[in-house]
């Protein structure tokens, strides 16, 4: 257990993604591609019973991209109403801490966290494209 809290923070969301479910998608017509964000911030503020939850999609058991979806406060299901043509059946990892953590946690990680980090060895050199 690692005593860096943003290191610790990852390795349980690694460690749920074993076993997270995937987020059924329900059509929404006015949601975009790759706006997971805005598009259940609308839905919510537009449909009552419905609130935001954040969260990471975790590809590949290392991979965590910031993801939000959203759950019907009658009977606690989540739906994501964000558009994927791609058909992807992703874990979704619930963050259950503030969403002022979230947003610190998502700062500069829009293309996703990388989890661990790949530190180069001396027999693994840092590739340069």
């Amino acid at each position: 257990m690692s005593n860096d809290p943003t290191t610790a923070y990852f390795d349980d969301v690694i460690a749920q993604a074993a076993t997270a479910p995937v987020i059924h998608r329900q059509l929404w017509v006015e949601a975009g591609p790759a706006k997971c964000h805005q598009n259940c911030e609308a839905f919510a503020k537009r449909f009552e019973g419905y609130a935001v939850v954040r969260g990471w999609l975790v590809i590949g058991g290392h991979l965590c991209i910031r993801h939000s979806v959203l759950r019907n406060t009658a009977n606690g299901s989540l739906i994501d109403v964000t558009p994927d043509p791609s058909g992807s059946r992703i874990p979704f990892v619930e963050h259950r801490r503030s969403d002022a953590d979230f947003q610190i946690l998502r700062s500069g990680r829009d293309g996703g966290y990388l989890h661990p980090q790949y530190l180069p060895t001396p027999l693994q050199p840092r590739q340069h494209f």
